[in-house]
């Protein structure tokens, strides 16, 4: 992962107006609703539809570059918008989108490119920003700092321009400027990671460790798996004298960094092999243990469209959603399970569990015997048997 991770792929924002062929902006519109479904298999179907009907599309060229970027398939992302740009040179959020793909493959004097024109199309807050996070991954500061305070002139409530910004200035050592730029993107995003732990950082470089402290400590207990606020929480008790504490947090810091080095790894794996099915299922399964439960369901996607029908990636995708609170959604990828493999005992015990949870008991129940009875020797079924 880069620095500053630009995330920001550009919605269909008039595919209606410029899609002349209503059977096309159809198509087109329910390739979208499947894409926010994060059905990618569906989602290119869908696209590639429309362009079966419309080879000249550009709405249908500029989905399939959304899906493609979302899979991490750069080459293809990149072919279907060169082809937008090649049909509609002005087409609304091209440029930016071309700009992350070469960004994400640190091609950085391109993706600058691209964020140029994209500026000079229509200044945007966001198209700015990517522009200094450029900058700054080029180590030109005055040009990455001058960005993204334009950025927020263009929308003082842009959230990744004050992150950046943040971080920008707490390197410099400007730490108050730093906190003020943090607590705004908090008031925007509240529950963004990075930012709430930034801020406890500031205070603990600003001699605020009492104030750090209780905050830290608050997303250590939601985020007992990340290394970074146990490291920052760490410190802070240091600078109070509590050693004992201290170091037992910090020691468990450097024991999840290593975790998370691992998974970083793979990660990289999966980056580099994006239509590798394994690789993609390893890093979701690496996230999955290390408590990032949402990343992990977005990667373990990203495999279900390589193999669409792959019973035990999609018993995978059920638990997540399970642990996601998404329970019916878990549910019907159980019962979808079940049709294709009645004899599924682990989707029987989680669907079991999913009954539970929604009052079901009865269901519950029934579920649980015929675990028992297609396989009663199952280690998980034994440890049901035993409660």
């Amino acid at each position: 992962m880069r620095k500053h991770v630009l995330i920001i792929i550009l919605m269909l924002s008039a595919c209606s107006s410029r899609e002349s062929n209503p059977e096309v902006a159809k198509l087109i519109q329910a390739s979208q609703a499947a894409l926010e479904l994060r059905d990618y298999h569906e989602a290119l179907n869908l696209a590639d539809s429309a362009l079966t009907l419309d080879n000249q599309s550009a709405d249908a060229y500029f989905m399939r570059g959304r899906i493609y970027f979302e899979l991490q398939q750069w080459d293809n992302a990149e072919a279907a918008y060169l082809a937008v740009i090649k049909i509609d040179r002005e087409y609304p959020g091209v440029r930016h989108n071309l700009g992350n793909i070469y960004y994400g493959q640190r091609q950085n004097r391109q993706a600058l490119d691209q964020f140029i024109q994209a500026i000079n199309d229509s200044a945007a807050a966001m198209s700015w920003h990517a522009a200094g996070a450029v900058y700054n991954v080029l180590s030109e500061p005055d040009s990455a700092v001058a960005a993204f305070r334009q950025a927020i002139v263009l929308d003082s409530l842009y959230a990744p321009a004050h992150t950046s910004l943040a971080d920008w200035l707490e390197q410099q050592g400007s730490y108050t400027e730093s906190l003020a730029h943090t607590r705004m993107a908090l008031s925007i995003r509240p529950n963004h990671l990075a930012d709430q732990v930034r801020r406890g950082r500031l205070l603990l470089r600003l001699g605020r460790s009492e104030e750090a402290v209780p905050l830290l400590q608050d997303i250590v207990i939601r985020y007992p798996r990340t290394a970074e606020p146990q490291y920052a929480l760490g410190q802070a008790l240091q600078q109070l004298g509590e050693s004992d504490q201290s170091s037992r947090i910090l020691a468990k810091a450097d024991s999840l960094r290593a975790i998370e080095q691992a998974a970083g790894r793979l990660a990289n794996t999966a980056n580099r092999q994006p239509t590798n099915f394994q690789a993609q299922v390893d890093y979701a399964t690496a996230l999955r243990r290390s408590g990032r439960t949402e990343e992990a369901l977005r990667v373990y996607l990203i495999a279900r469209a390589l193999r669409p029908n792959n019973i035990n990636l999609q018993f995978h995708i059920a638990n997540a959603k399970m642990a996601l609170g998404s329970l019916e959604e878990a549910e019907q990828e159980l019962l979808h399970i079940l049709v294709t493999d009645s004899n599924y005992v682990l989707a029987w015990l989680s669907l079991g569990e999913i009954y539970v949870k929604t009052n079901r008991t009865a269901l519950a129940r029934e579920a649980w015997q015929k675990a028992f009875l297609i396989e009663p020797d199952h280690p998980a079924v034994q440890r049901l048997a035993r409660q």
